[in-house]
Order: C-alpha cells, then sequence, then structure tokens
C-alpha cells in the first residue's frame, strides 16, 4: 500500500497543473506549427526554384532572339555578298563587252558619197565589207578616210576591186584598234 500525503499548498498545485497543462498546449502547438514551419520552408524553396527558372527562361528567350537577329543579319549579309558578286560580274562583262557605236559612227563619217555598203562582217577586231562604189576614186577616197581615222588598221583592197572603173563591186577587210571598240 502506498501513502501519499499532499503537503503542497492548493495555490502551488494549482501552479503545477497550470504549468502542466501549458506544457502539454506548447507540445502540442510545436507539433502543430512544425507541419506549418516545414511547409513553409518547401514552399519558400519552391519560390526560390521557381525565380531561377524565370531566370534562365529570360536569358534563354535573349539569346534565342539574339539568334534569330543574327541570323537576319546574317541573311542580310548573304545576300548583299551575292549582289556584289553579280555586280562585279556585271562590272567585267560591260568592261569586256564591246562598243561598235563609236566604231561604226566613225565608219559611216568615212564613207564618201556613191559608196554604198552591202554587208559588213566581223570576227573578233576584223572586219569585213562588201559594197558598190560608182567610181573607183570613190573607193580610193573611202580607203584613204578610212587610213586617215586611228581607229582602223590594216586596210586591205584587193587589186582586183581596182581594175573596173565604172560601179565597182568591191571587198575590203580592215582591223579595228581595240581602244575604239572599249571606249
Amino acid at each position: 500500500m502506498k501513502i501519499s500525503l499532499d503537503l503542497l499548498p492548493q495555490n502551488k498545485k494549482n501552479e503545477i497543473r497550470r504549468g502542466k497543462i501549458f506544457r502539454e498546449i506548447l507540445r502540442q502547438e510545436i507539433l502543430f506549427v512544425f507541419p506549418l514551419l516545414v511547409l513553409v520552408i518547401l514552399l519558400g524553396n519552391i519560390l526560390y526554384l521557381l525565380e531561377i527558372q524565370k531566370d534562365i527562361d529570360k536569358t534563354a528567350y535573349a539569346l534565342q532572339q539574339g539568334q534569330s537577329q543574327y541570323q537576319e543579319l546574317n541573311k542580310y549579309d548573304t545576300d548583299f555578298k551575292q549582289i556584289n558578286e553579280a555586280d562585279i560580274l556585271l562590272i567585267k562583262i560591260q568592261s569586256g563587252h564591246l562598243k561598235w557605236t563609236n566604231v561604226l559612227s566613225h565608219l559611216s563619217n568615212a564613207i564618201p558619197d556613191g559608196l554604198a555598203i552591202d554587208s559588213l562582217a566581223n570576227k573578233n577586231y576584223n572586219v569585213f565589207l562588201v559594197g558598190k562604189a560608182r567610181t573607183r576614186d570613190n573607193l580610193l577616197k573611202f580607203k584613204a578616210s578610212l587610213e586617215e581615222d586611228s581607229c582602223f588598221q590594216n586596210i586591205n583592197v584587193p587589186l582586183s576591186n581596182l581594175v573596173v572603173k565604172n560601179d565597182v563591186d568591191f571587198q575590203m577587210d580592215f582591223s579595228i584598234n581595240q581602244d575604239c571598240l572599249k571606249n
């Protein structure tokens, strides 16, 4: 058998009982607050990870925008290079182009009255003419005019063309100065 003696005054008992109740309430509060605290920490970590992901996405978007701008600039650069190559090719073609208008102008100025050219053919810088002159003097005058002009060289009129005095059918060949064709 056990005997208990209650020697504590009532206010001490109440104080001890209140202390036990306080500790019990405190323990229950801690058990209630602890999961909430873990949940808040977990949500804070999720928020932090979402901020990091947002920064990564912003950086990736900026890089992608920069990449598309780079691709657009690269496209323009490629287009400009193609246009420049086409221009260079065009300039090369134009520089090698022979300008016959100047030569034909010199030739028409050298033709005297009474002389008609029926056919004109060329190969490279050589020209072959076929025509008709009223007189041999018209043909010789035409040959002299061509010899005086610096655009024409190596003028060749066969002697067989000079045998007939009137209504002369003639053939003539000569070379053209390259500078006259290119300027």
